[in-house]
């Protein structure tokens, strides 16, 4: 796997000496059908996973999709059954289906089942969770909270890194690598947040953060992954495949963040988030 790495504080030797839990981030958008301009709902899908649990992973994903003669798992071409996967290169919907009911299957073999499911062994394993924000509630809770960042993508970054420092705190993670898919926008805000020494300052855990990086989802079987869970979630209310039902009874986190919590922020997060005068970048 090759990553464009921004940041590396200590050698590759050193830090797999140590517990090390490894983030990919991807996003997805629903959009309105009657209006494919207009975005409904913005997604980002976290999956984390300890060095040797990748390891354990990666090589039966990559099995699945050289069993069924597939490329890299993109699940809106697969579903809408263009680019790599078009009827012209032999893809049906059958065989599309075939192929990620395979995938959520070994998904359900790695991922980590908690204590809390009743009647079901507690496994240790790959931890997902998405996050999800409709561009509307963001912009109607900014008229009441102008210091809101001025992007939902920043939001659903650093809530998501927040998400990968609880499950490391959790299991023991004495340091994190974070790598999110090439050109979206959400690398940009956790990268202004690393290299802002104020922002470091108020997140201790920012200084375990040994290499944040882009990465090549076509090379990552664990981007193909969150790929999958943000295009699951963005399609919620048209469950009709049995993959997205499979997928659906797995043990993940699904949040969502309406008008009502954006404008509830914790007591004096927007003011210290004001105060370390990060970059502005694009807004929603």
């Amino acid at each position: 796997m090759t990553h464009q790495t921004v940041v590396a504080r200590d050698d590759a030797q050193r830090i797999n000496r140590f517990v090390l839990l490894k983030c990919y981030f991807d996003g997805g958008n629903e959009v309105d059908w009657e209006q494919p301009d207009r975005i409904v709902r913005m997604t980002l899908a976290t999956v984390c996973g300890l060095s040797e649990q990748w390891r354990a992973f990666d090589p039966y994903w990559k099995k699945v999709l050289h069993n069924h003669k597939a490329p890299p798992l993109h699940t809106t071409d697969a579903v809408s059954l263009q680019g790599e996967f078009s009827k012209s290169k032999g893809w049906t919907r059958e065989s599309v289906d075939a192929l990620i009911l395979d995938c959520v299957r070994l998904i359900g073999e790695h991922i980590a089942i908690p204590l809390e499911i009743p009647g079901v062994e507690a496994r240790h394993g790959i931890f997902v969770t998405t996050l999800s924000i409709k561009p509307d509630d963001y912009r109607k809770a900014r008229e009441t909270l102008p210091l809101l960042p001025n992007s939902v993508a920043d939001i659903l970054a650093s809530e998501s890194v927040g998400f990968c420092f609880q499950w490391g705190m959790h299991i023991g993670t004495h340091w994190y690598q974070f790598y999110f898919d090439q050109g979206e926008s959400f690398y940009g805000h956790v990268r202004d947040r690393l290299n802002q020494p104020k922002s470091k300052k108020a997140i201790p855990l920012m200084s375990k953060v040994a290499r944040l990086g882009e990465s090549n989802m076509r090379e990552s079987p664990a981007l193909q992954v969150a790929d999958l869970f943000a295009w699951c979630i963005n399609h919620n209310d048209h469950v009709v495949r049995d993959w997205h039902q499979l997928l659906h009874g797995l043990p993940w986190r699904s949040l969502f963040l309406d008008h009502d919590l954006l404008c509830r922020p914790k007591e004096g997060t927007l003011e210290r988030i004001a105060s370390w005068k990060l970059p502005r970048r694009r807004p929603t």
